[in-house]
């Protein structure tokens, strides 16, 4: 699920700018010891490279630090050429993601809300910058999950129109989180409304319930 059709391992990066209510890696939304370095992911892959398909970075915000992943990625391609290289973020900048679309193989952007300002200092306009550049890329991909307070029915067919063209819209159930975030959460007949509405303006839509 993580990277569509591959078999991936799964490095989690920490620190995040979104304060998402529902966000399900709370821990890492703050700046954590590293607990697995480079050398134990190569050694890692170096034993199971003909079992894994792809790497995918997610967070926490990986993008945020750009600086140490980017000549990772390229080391990590240097070594192991057949390893497609995947990179989930929350689009806060698109300055700092067309630097990351040179070396990886496939991007998810996040579409949270029409609204950021409950959960973020980034506003709407930058995010779409990201998802029109995404959009431009080989292999891409724009997430929404269905979070009610965020993604209000009102708001549906204004996040329809946003994802025009994308290659892949995946449209995630929003899971209640006992004691941190308990909204109820959509009927799976209006996430498959809401999927109908998207096929209309994007390539192919997945229903991730």
């Amino acid at each position: 699920m993580d990277y569509p059709g591959k078999v991936a391992l799964t490095l989690f990066t920490s620190s995040c700018n979104f304060d998402c209510a529902y966000c399900h890696n709370p821990e890492l939304k703050k700046s954590v010891e590293e607990k697995v370095g480079e050398s134990e992911i190569f050694t890692y892959l170096n034993k199971r490279a003909a079992l894994i398909d792809a790497v995918v970075i997610t967070g926490g915000e990986p993008t945020l630090r750009a600086d140490d992943l980017i000549p990772f990625v390229e080391r990590l391609k240097a070594q192991f050429p057949a390893v497609l290289v995947k990179l989930d973020t929350n689009g806060w900048s698109s300055d700092i993601l067309r630097k990351f679309l040179d070396v990886i193989d496939y991007v998810a952007v996040d579409l949270k809300s029409l609204n950021y300002e409950p959960f973020s200092t980034v506003n709407l306009k930058q995010i779409q910058k990201s998802i029109e550049l995404a959009k431009g890329f080989s292999s891409h991909e724009i997430r929404i999950t269905m979070f009610p307070p965020y993604v209000p029915e009102k708001d549906f067919e204004e996040l329809a129109r946003m994802c025009s063209g994308a290659s892949l819209v995946s449209v995630q159930q929003y899971r209640p989180l006992t004691g941190f975030c308990e909204s109820p959460p959509y009927p799976d007949s209006v996430l498959r409304e809401f999927a109908d509405l998207l096929s209309g303006y994007a390539q192919n839509v997945s229903l991730r319930s």
